[in-house]
């Protein structure tokens, strides 16, 4: 028996407008009164997650940065990844070479390369509110939960994913067709949603996880069946099963509509 829904927000539970849909808030509903456990796990900041979750009236935990922060019902911070400085740095350097956008985040503060904002912009959904500039003189004095490399060259991000994959101290990913993220190398969504279900004494074979991009892989491999999206990226759908619905559709709500027998 499911015990635990797990959703990745864009591309999966949000619709292409970040919005989510009436008919999910019911079928989310239904679930908490059923007694089944509904968490989000986003790359998104707790900040930029706390609408939907307010939205969706949750609970639970919140898996936020890819897994590098998990928060309580309270917003409280339970868990925390940072990455080596040291690494940041050849992150920084590299983004440069390669003329990327470099963007990371710790808690609430968001950081921008020094004279991209503008450029940054177009890549988000929401403008930058008050980012902090970073550049070679003081990106020492910061530390970042999320490195995130912003491009709308595929190939580069590939290059760039397999380049940083060779650090040990990192996991790198596209999140997004046109995102790079960057992890410390013991964190991803998938060790995330382990760390809750042993907190909730939950066997992994009673969780389900709804994903669509390379940033989720970790979490469909663990949980007891891994779900992905019928606007998915292709690698994705040849490894897990697809449900026959878009993010866009409210596919996650309606599989789980079928799935629990939801009168809705």
């Amino acid at each position: 028996m499911y015990k635990l829904i797990v959703s990745d927000l864009d591309g999966t539970l949000v619709d292409s407008n970040k919005n989510v849909s009436e008919y999910t808030k019911d079928i989310v509903n239904l679930l908490k009164q059923k007694g089944i456990e509904f968490i989000i796990a986003t790359g998104r900041s707790y900040k930029g997650a706390k609408h939907v979750y307010d939205t969706l009236k949750l609970d639970t935990e919140i898996i936020c940065n890819n897994g590098t922060t998990i928060y309580n019902s309270n917003g409280d911070l339970i868990f925390q990844r940072t990455i080596d400085p040291k690494i940041t740095l050849e992150v920084f350097k590299k983004s440069l070479e390669e003329n990327c956008i470099f963007f990371a985040t710790y808690g609430v503060q968001v950081f921008i390369g020094e004279g991209t904002i503008e450029e940054a912009n177009t890549f988000l959904y929401n403008p930058l509110d008050n980012p902090i500039e970073i550049n070679l003189d003081n990106i020492n004095q910061y530390i970042f939960e999320k490195i995130v490399l912003m491009d709308k060259n595929g190939n580069k991000l590939k290059y760039l994913s397999n380049f940083f994959n060779q650090y040990d101290e990192i996991n790198a990913f596209i999140s997004q067709e046109d995102y790079l993220d960057i992890v410390h190398f013991e964190t991803s969504k998938g060790q995330a949603v382990k760390t809750l279900a042993n907190l909730k004494n939950i066997d992994l074979k009673n969780v389900i996880a709804f994903g669509d991009a390379f940033n989720d892989y970790e979490m469909l491999k663990v949980a007891g069946k891994g779900l992905v999206m019928g606007n998915a990226f292709e690698d994705l759908k040849k490894e897990f099963e697809t449900i026959g619905f878009t993010n866009d559709e409210s596919g996650v709500a309606k599989y789980l509509a079928n799935l629990f027998l939801l009168n809705k």
